[in-house]
């Protein structure tokens, strides 16, 4: 597709191009794809006013995480760009004395996305620092999500058990997603090693073993109702470890054991039941916790395109705007009318089911885009928190790997969109003459045409929005220096890519020790960004000459729990004198 797209994109270059020359240009490059291809495009010029190119630009696609776009100005328009979910622990008791507690304790959770269980702590920690150490009630959790379906209309099935279909309801907590990680152990046939990123509440039921190989071998993971994980396949002795987020489907469950957990650790007791429930209206706060402003909150959306985070904030502006949690039906007729208003663009054939776009029901046009991001770019206080929040091509987010050329590197700031059958890409672009565009280019399957067929298209967008870039549209003068130069800061590696490559470091130095003690009876347990070996050997030494060969090559530092240190490893190591039932080797960063 590259070979027959890209004569068509250089015809242009250097010209100064009427929107009829533009037309037929990118009409061409279109056709010469697939004359046939259900594709709507809107592109204008915000520097001037110009419509420079449109095609079906008025008939209704589904978005897919396009759809992003609207939650996202819908939350940053009725919540305010410095706004902050607030949660918050209040107490109905009506007397503390001797360390008890005589009455409930209530979590009032707002619908925060970005809610985590160590916040949650902090917030019960504030107990310890009253004094108390018995709670003579219950522990309630009041949930804005409570009466919320915990999926939109219009979901997949089959999306319901991957990170990106983690449900909204009755309540958000660690994103209600969760890290499974599956390492070998140290001989084939035994079990596999797994480990989850929060355990709370979560029953492991380990079918997965080790093989001798990692030939043929995969990992399922499975969660029911119960939040009872169920691991199946194998891993290889020597193999990576296999790491995959899911969602945890019962949310509610999971809080409870968390909060539950929490208490015993801090040192409280709970006579009653952690439950979900309602507030009683009047209550004493004891502690608040802020999130992350909405600006960051959108970025944090945008950027990864993460559904719950947009259906979050799609749901809570809905409540701000009525007054009230609403469902998600509500919570669409409160939304488009509210957007309708403030920005002026015909929504009336819209269909806003969800905030992420995950819902197949979702429709809008390339023209109703494009209408929103026209008014948003002309309204100052918020065109560059919401512009900054858009993923960055060549640079960040799901465009970190799109046009990333030198000449297109920055130049633009969009959202994509991703489904079966369903592409698209609504966003800025800067031309070659210093114009911004707005545009928006949806493609959607037709019937009998196969269901993937649309993942092909990405190189026709992708070659659009260079086409784009490229051209000089009349009607306006700039004589400063070339917009497209390339800054420094550009030649740079970018955070995503440095993160990328520290992730691979750490993925080498697992292969690397792996390899180093293979036979040897120790498991190596994968953490992300550190390794953590259990050793069962007589002699410490066999693992720490291992290492030490090792981080000639790579360096890294060695943390060893054992009753007494290695022969010979003062100034190699940290040693910390401990009586654990193994041998214990932490491998992390030398800094």
């Amino acid at each position: 597709m590259k070979r027959i797209l890209a004569p068509v994109i250089l015809i242009t270059l250097g010209f100064s191009a009427s929107a009829t020359t533009m037309q037929s240009a990118a009409d061409r490059i279109i056709n010469q794809v697939d004359p046939a291809t259900n594709i709507g495009i809107s592109v204008v010029d915000l520097t001037t006013g110009e419509t420079l190119y449109q095609r079906n630009s008025n008939r209704s696609f589904i978005p897919a995480s396009n759809m992003k776009l609207f939650s996202d100005a819908a939350a940053l328009m009725a919540l305010g760009p410095d706004y902050h979910f607030q949660t918050k622990l209040t107490t109905n008791a009506v007397s503390l004395e001797n360390g008890n507690l005589n009455g409930s304790v209530f979590i009032h959770l707002p619908g925060d996305p970005s809610l985590t269980q160590d916040e949650v702590k902090d917030l019960l920690r504030e107990l310890s620092e009253w004094g108390v150490r018995n709670i003579h009630g219950n522990v309630v959790i009041v949930s804005n999500n409570r009466a919320v379906d915990a999926y939109a209309p219009g979901w997949v099935t089959k999306d319901l058990k991957y990170s990106y279909g983690a449900p909204l309801a009755p309540l958000v907590l660690d994103e209600n997603r969760l890290t499974v990680t599956a390492n070998p152990a140290d001989k084939p046939g035994l079990p596999a090693l797994v480990e989850l990123s929060s355990p709370s509440g979560i029953t492991i039921n380990n079918q997965a073993k080790t093989n001798a190989t990692g030939k043929g071998c995969g990992v399922g993971l499975n969660m029911n109702q119960d939040n009872v994980l169920t691991v199946s396949g194998c891993v290889g002795v020597g193999q990576w470890s296999v790491q995959q987020r899911i969602a945890i489907l019962n949310p509610l469950r999971y809080a409870q054991e968390v909060v539950r957990t929490q208490l015993t650790e801090l040192g409280i007791s709970l006579n009653g039941q952690v439950i979900l429930g309602n507030g009683t209206g009047n209550e004493l706060l004891i502690a608040t916790h802020n999130s992350k402003p909405i600006t960051e909150l959108m970025a944090d959306t945008l950027k990864p395109s993460d559904n719950l985070y947009a259906d979050s904030l799609f749901l809570h502006a809905a409540a701000k705007i009525h007054g009230t949690p609403l469902n998600w039906q509500d919570a669409q007729k409160v939304v488009k009318t509210f957007l309708q208003q403030q920005t002026g663009v015909n929504l009336q054939n819209a269909v806003l089911t969800d905030g992420s776009g995950l819902s197949r029901q979702d429709l809008l046009t390339p023209e109703q885009t494009v209408g929103l991001l026209k008014f948003l770019h002309q309204k100052f206080p918020l065109s560059y928190e919401y512009i900054a929040a858009l993923p960055i091509a060549g640079i960040d987010g799901t465009l970190q790997r799109r046009l990333k050329l030198p000449s297109q590197k920055g130049l633009v700031r969009a959202k994509t969109g991703t489904m079966t059958g369903i592409i698209g890409l609504s966003g800025y672009l800067y031309t070659a003459n210093a114009h911004t565009l707005a545009f928006a280019i949806f493609i959607n399957r037709t019937p009998k045409t196969n269901p993937n067929a649309a993942g092909k298209y990405r190189y026709l967008v992708d070659a659009l929005c260079a086409f784009f870039l490229k051209q000089k549209p009349q009607n306006a003068i700039y004589g400063g220096e070339n917009p497209h130069g390339i800054l420094s800061i550009h030649q740079k590696p970018t955070q995503i890519q440095l993160q990328r490559s520290h992730r691979a470091k750490w993925r080498n130095i697992e292969t690397s020790i792996k390899a180093a003690l293979r036979g040897q009876p120790v498991t190596i347990l994968y953490r992300g960004d550190y390794l953590v070996l259990n050793d069962n050997n007589s002699d410490a030494n066999r693992v720490l000459s291992a290492l030490q060969n090792l981080r000639k090559k790579t360096p890294f530092a060695i943390a060893l729990e054992d009753r007494t240190p290695p022969s010979g490893s003062r100034n190699q190591l940290l040693w910390v004198k401990a009586n654990p039932k193994g041998r214990v080797w932490t491998i992390k960063e030398v800094v």
